[in-house]
């Protein structure tokens, strides 16, 4: 998987990083938020807005909750 946003990149980065298996949360919801993105800006688009914010907000929890940073 190749990153196409800011967050997913960053999530990847960091997963690389600290070496953290293809299984881990924070890379699986890196992968989950790049498909969503991906779909939604699709130029046939096979992700709703709804479904887009949800893997958003998914991803940017995940990221939170490992590297501490707030959500705000």
């Amino acid at each position: 998987m190749t990153p196409q946003t800011e967050l997913g990149s960053q999530m990847v980065a960091r997963a690389d990083a600290d070496d953290l298996s293809a299984d881990h949360e924070l890379r699986e919801r890196a992968e989950q938020f790049e498909n969503a993105a991906a779909g939604f800006f699709a130029s046939e688009q096979t992700v709703n807005v709804r479904q887009f914010a949800g893997a958003w907000a998914r991803a940017r929890r995940a990221w939170s909750n490992y590297t501490g940073e707030s959500l705000v």
